[in-house]
């Protein structure tokens, strides 16, 4: 096996994409792809870091006698945290996913910010009503518990941290994958 087809069988094994190898590396994604085709070679340090990252020998991965990686080289495990279910959407929609999946964080962040701001108008309002004839009418002392019992209140609160909660997980979200991306 030529050293083209072990860089490809080994990062397959490890579960990690061009783009995740490269990042590893130090090199550009085509400088992967180039090693994989077979029309470059790595480099003598990219060579050794290779290695590291696939947990095997450089003198296994240069002799082109040996198909499979000696017994305890071959147990090495994929990285699950470096595995990205989005590196195995195909064709256009994954493209489309790894560059602009950071968007999902904004949209995200933008509808809990709007449902934010339904819940506390809708809390606003309720006050409002309750609160708002004060000033016309006498109202008895417990329209103030009234106010803050009221189903429409309630589902203003709920809305209102259920939204906040939506927009903070939406900019962390946006921020990971955008720096993920670079």
């Amino acid at each position: 096996m030529q050293l083209n087809e072990k860089i490809f069988q080994c990062r397959k094994r490890c579960g990690l994409s061009q783009q995740e190898l490269a990042d590893r590396l130090g090199v550009s994604r085509q400088a992967v792809s180039k090693w994989e085709l077979g029309t470059a070679l790595p480099e003598l340090d990219k060579l050794k870091l290779l290695a590291g990252v696939f947990g095997v020998s450089a003198d296994w991965l240069l002799d082109e006698t040996q198909d499979a990686p000696p017994a305890a080289e071959a147990e090495a495990q994929p990285d699950p945290a470096r595995h990205a279910w989005v590196d195995d959407v195909p064709g256009a929609v994954g493209r489309l996913l790894r560059r602009y999946g950071w968007l999902a964080g904004v949209y995200i962040a933008v509808a809990g910010a709007a449902m934010a701001g339904m819940g506390a108008l809708a809390r606003y309002l309720t006050g409002r009503m309750f609160f708002g004839f004060g000033e016309y009418f006498s109202m008895p002392s417990d329209m103030a518990e009234m106010a803050k019992n009221n189903p429409v209140s309630v589902m203003g609160t709920v809305f209102f941290v259920l939204g906040a909660a939506l927009f903070l997980a939406g900019v962390v979200l946006a921020v990971v994958l955008r720096r993920r991306r670079k």
